[in-house]
């Protein structure tokens, strides 16, 4: 067969197997984060969802009764309830006039020689051209999640949904608290204090999330954890100097604290052009283990009903990738209708440490 652009970006079949190869040369940098956090479940038809917080985290303890006598009745607590709606992403990207020069270099080579290994060139060479298309609704989607989980907020950016619509902000209810300058300096009694005060509440967090900077500037830093703790942690001796997340999650062991420390860096480039660390300085996530929610989706209505000239390669979770000729040049597109469901919000916690920069 011989091939051109038009004929190879037309095949859906071809197109598939570029996105499969870049699915597994994706690098560490282009990590997708939340389906460490998220179950993918399907929305209503219309888009729509049930979702609900409060879930009941402590059990209340069974009733001792005669063998003979009826039970006593239990009623289960309520939770709230909410409507959520899926959201649609998209953008469409030009495809650099240089590199469809090269492609045809390629393709040339591979009409004249017919060469399985040049197809095998001409997929890896495609890669790089549908990497941003097939991250940016992944990376927004992570966005989001990290802005849920380090302020209990999300919602439309100038800086990362330009040109895009007002929707309105997410919030979930998070158990948040903010110790005040005075506690820098015990910080570690403080957080004993606050799990314990926390689980009283129905918060069972084991898991402390951070940046790698508030993990130096509140915990190896305090006046407490430097001075008061020194001790053997299995094979490592610590006194005052530098601490890694392992030895102080020793620490916590030996003192009964339920809480292991998880170091984030999450980096998206934004649509101002900027590379954004989206972990916050001085916010500490409080998660349980496990998944926290779901990735809510549908499929578009555009998959139902597809627009002429373009050729679609149907992806995980309703996510479609597209390809097409205009006037103005070859492109490539997404599209895909996800929402951000955190189904977990009263089972973590905040810990804002924002006024311990004070002290």
């Amino acid at each position: 067969m011989i091939y051109t652009i038009e004929s190879l970006m037309a095949e859906p079949m071809i197109i598939a197997a570029v996105i499969d190869r870049l699915k597994v040369t994706l690098t560490d940098a282009d990590r997708i984060d939340w389906m460490d956090y998220l179950t993918p479940k399907k929305a209503n038809p219309d888009g729509t969802f049930k979702t609900y917080f409060g879930n009941t985290t402590a059990v209340t303890v069974g009733s001792f009764i005669d063998k003979f006598s009826r039970k006593p009745l239990r009623v289960r607590k309520s939770m709230r309830k909410g409507v959520g709606e899926v959201g649609a992403l998209g953008e469409e990207f030009q495809m650099d006039n240089a590199r469809l020069e090269e492609l045809q270099v390629l393709i040339d080579t591979y009409n004249e020689k017919n060469e399985a290994s040049v197809i095998n060139d001409i997929a890896n060479f495609l890669v790089e051209d549908f990497r941003e298309c097939y991250l940016a609704p992944h990376k927004r989607i992570d966005l989001m999640l990290n802005d849920l989980k380090f302020t209990g907020t999300a919602g439309v950016d100038s800086n990362v949904d330009q040109k895009g619509v007002k929707i309105d902000s997410t919030t979930i209810p998070l158990h948040k608290v903010k110790p005040a300058a005075t506690v820098a300096s015990k910080f570690i009694s403080y957080l004993a204090d606050q799990v314990e005060t926390l689980r009283g509440e129905g918060v069972d967090a084991a898991v402390m999330e951070m940046s790698r900077a508030t993990f130096v500037k509140h915990i190896v830093n305090c006046a407490e954890f430097q001075s008061k703790f020194v001790s053997k942690f299995g094979s490592y001796q610590f006194t005052s100097g530098p601490a890694t997340p392992t030895m102080v999650n020793d620490l916590f062991q030996a003192l009964e604290l339920p809480l292991v420390i998880k170091l984030k860096a999450e980096y998206v480039k934004k649509q101002d052009g900027v590379t954004h660390n989206i972990v916050p300085a001085d916010m500490i996530s409080l998660l349980p283990n496990g998944k926290i929610g779901n990735l809510r989706w549908k499929n578009p209505y555009e998959l139902t009903d597809k627009v002429p000239g373009k050729t679609y390669t149907q992806q995980e979770n309703g996510l479609f990738i597209a390809t097409r000729r205009t006037d103005e040049g070859r492109t490539t597109e997404y599209g895909c209708e996800w929402m951000v469901d955190i189904d977990k919000p009263n089972r973590m916690g905040l810990i804002d440490c924002s006024l311990m920069n004070q002290s």
